[in-house]
């Protein structure tokens, strides 16, 4: 059985979680109308061990789907070159 986990919304670059938590994935779609990248670390900064990283094209969406999940020993922190829409699933 898969724990549950929860949805924090997006829209740009900050901090999703600080703490120790699990990674489960995600869901955005860009919202800047142009190339877009998107990095994840296990941080509470943009510095750190990169757990996941997004090249979106304009107007594309990502999802990325970690079914044990990924353990982040610091937090997750979003670094996202332009405006975003969605959401990172944290267990």
């Amino acid at each position: 059985m898969t724990a549950s986990c929860t949805a924090t919304n997006v829209t740009g670059t900050g901090t999703v979680q600080a703490g120790a938590c699990t990674y489960r994935g995600l869901s955005i779609r860009d919202a800047s109308g142009s190339t877009n990248t998107v990095t994840l670390y296990d941080n509470t900064a943009a510095s750190g061990t990169v757990i996941a990283s997004f090249q979106l094209a304009a107007n594309t969406s990502a999802l990325d789907n970690i079914a044990d999940g990924l353990r982040c020993n610091t937090g997750i922190h979003l670094v996202s070159t332009g405006a975003i829409v969605g959401s990172v699933r944290i267990g």
